[in-house]
């Protein structure tokens, strides 16, 4: 049941992902080839690639786990082109505070450890790690330098950060008939987040702030990809569905954002 259910999901969203790339390719058009539009278009093309892949393996090669393959290399050129939208699209350029810069490389190694402690395979999770690393950079740097976030903002969203870690970093300490609390309270934070990033999304939508809300649509569609990557079961096809709208979302704002230019 909780395949079909993934299957079911990962379907919708690769005929989204279809629908969201004919229209970003007319955008570019439109904008006369404007480089968040030209970046934004690889994003989803190459997203849609992984998700075929992904797809047909599941259905050639149902519960057995993909290994290092094409897939892969897809996903971390697929971050490497979000973080080239995210860039493209920043108005100020603004150095991170080494506080900032200390947090958000904290936050994926962070990751990165906890990735090679469920799988095991270090040189892929190192390679992505890094990548993901880049990618923290790019939207933090952009959040700032754009002042989406006040101070109490960022320190809610930093206190949030540092409970998922501590709380899925427990599972591994705790005994066994103990790992469900700690695994629960990841779940419940990694909700928290989310909620987080679609009240500042409403916010920014009601204010009018198109820079605001283009990269916090950005943020939420990471955090959505953060949360699938420490999901499994039925939360991992519950974030699997969410992605779906996140990127609607994304497209939304960069489309209100290239056209406002």
């Amino acid at each position: 049941m909780t395949m079909q259910i993934s299957l079911i999901s990962l379907s919708v969203q690769i005929l989204t992902l279809a629908a969201m790339l004919a229209l970003s390719v007319k955008l570019i058009r439109e904008s006369g080839r404007n480089m968040t539009a030209v970046f934004w278009s690889f994003y989803l093309a190459l997203w849609l690639l992984v998700d075929l892949y992904w797809l047909i393996y599941d259905l050639m090669r149902p519960e057995i786990r993909m290994p290092f393959a094409a897939n892969e290399i897809g996903e971390a050129a697929l971050f490497l082109f979000l973080a080239a939208t995210i860039n493209s699209a920043r108005k100020h350029h603004t150095n991170l505070p080494f506080g900032y810069l200390a947090g958000t490389l904290f936050f994926a190694l962070s990751n990165m450890i906890l990735w090679i402690m469920w799988s095991g395979e270090i040189v892929q999770d190192v390679v992505s790690g890094a990548i993901f690393a880049w990618l923290f950079y790019c939207i933090v740097r952009s959040l700032r330098s754009e002042q989406v976030l006040t101070k109490a903002q960022w320190i809610l969203l930093c206190i949030i950060c540092c409970a998922l870690i501590a709380s899925e970093a427990l599972t591994f300490v705790v005994s066994e008939d103990m790992k469900n609390v700690p695994d629960f309270c990841g779940y419940m934070i990694l909700i928290a987040g989310t909620v987080f990033f679609v009240y500042m999304l409403i916010r920014a939508y009601r204010r009018g702030q198109t820079d605001a809300l283009l990269f916090l649509s950005f943020s939420l569609s990471i955090w959505l990809k953060v949360s699938l990557y420490m999901s499994a079961d039925n939360w991992y096809n519950y974030y699997l569905t969410l992605e779906t709208p996140g990127v609607l979302l994304c497209y939304l704002a960069v489309r209100k954002a290239v056209r406002n230019v």
